[in-house]
């Protein structure tokens, strides 16, 4: 029984991190795969718990920081966006986007994302380009022929 407790702490953990992206339920998820194999050789469950704590402790206070620096850079200046992987790709006006002070939204891909523009203002289903991005902010252009 003590397997299956660990094993829905797991997916638990998974779903919860796929939609919250802060990497706090990975380290909760791995303390538990470590809690499973403990508990799969025969040990008592308090025992397993204070694996599972440990492990997520120390993980979560090595490891995420680590991977938050990483995965995650510190707002910094976005008057200095940089190149991304979304650079380039092509998307379509969802809430009228604008300059910094009125930021609006864009679907790239399937996915919402905060954009802004030079370009004065977007209305809704113009056409776009990502030209650059900082963090989670793109910035976009009118696409010149959105029939390529």
């Amino acid at each position: 029984m003590d397997v299956i407790f660990w094993v829905v702490i797991i997916v638990l953990s998974a779903l919860a991190e796929m939609h919250t992206n802060a990497l706090a339920a990975l380290f909760v998820g791995v303390g538990a795969g470590v809690a499973f194999v403990v508990a799969l050789g025969g040990v008592s469950f308090p025992f397993q718990a204070l694996v599972w704590l440990l492990v997520t402790a120390i993980t979560m206070a090595t490891l995420r920081p680590l991977a938050m620096k990483k995965l995650h850079p510190p707002a910094g200046d976005l008057a200095n966006p940089i190149h991304t992987s979304l650079t380039g790709q092509y998307g379509v006006v969802e809430d009228e986007v604008g300059d910094e002070i009125h930021p609006g939204r864009v679907k790239i891909r399937g996915e919402s994302w905060r954009a802004v523009t030079d370009a004065g203002h977007l209305a809704v289903a113009t056409p776009v380009v990502v030209t650059k991005a900082y963090g989670t902010t793109l910035w976009v252009e009118p696409r010149k022929d959105p029939s390529n």
